[in-house]
């Protein structure tokens, strides 16, 4: 994976800062810039610790307090960390981090309508909520819903044909509903 450009920035900058702090900075200040170096990119450079004084080999850990106490080896430790950073450029010594497992997910939308239109008659019938003219009515419905879903139009003609139906259909109860939306699924 490519670097960012911005990131790249931040590596050659940092790389110019620890050029210049061996050169020029004192103690302070570059036990200031480690200090800052390993903030930044501990958790990114693989091994970041590997052949730094005061390290605990395998642990990747670093004992900061003592190292204050030795100079040289801050010097050294940058110096380290200068290379570290070159090779980073490149993504050699670079941590990977973990990649989030993609989900993947279908959704199949079967639907299997094995309700007749007899069998939705006969649940007509037995409504004791209905009136014989309710369910008159009901019954003249689902003949035409029957009489759309068997015809040879397109789709799209038989959505048209049974608009009314819907328009209607919104007017009764949910009992009604429930039985006869099934039966317009059939389109």
């Amino acid at each position: 994976m490519a670097l960012p450009k911005e990131l790249m920035e931040m590596v050659e900058q940092d790389i110019n800062k620890i050029e210049f702090e061996l050169e020029n900075g004192d103690n302070i200040s570059r036990w200031k810039l480690f200090r800052e170096m390993d903030g930044k990119y501990q958790s990114c450079i693989n091994n970041f610790y590997e052949g730094m004084w005061l390290s605990v080999p395998n642990k990747n850990v670093l004992h900061f307090p003592q190292l204050k106490q030795y100079p040289d080896y801050v010097v050294e430790n940058l110096e380290i960390v200068k290379s570290k950073l070159l090779t980073y450029r490149f993504q050699a010594n670079a941590i990977n981090l973990p990649q989030l497992p993609t989900t993947q997910v279908n959704v199949n939308n079967n639907i299997n309508i094995s309700i007749t239109f007899e069998e939705v008659r006969e649940k007509i019938e037995d409504m004791t909520s209905l009136t014989n003219e309710e369910t008159e009515e009901v019954l003249a419905k689902i003949s035409e819903i029957e009489e759309v879903v068997k015809s040879d139009d397109k789709k799209k003609t038989k959505w048209e044909k049974i608009k009314p139906v819907l328009v209607w259909l919104a007017d009764k109860s949910l009992d009604i509903g429930t039985a006869l939306l099934p039966l317009l699924l059939k389109i």
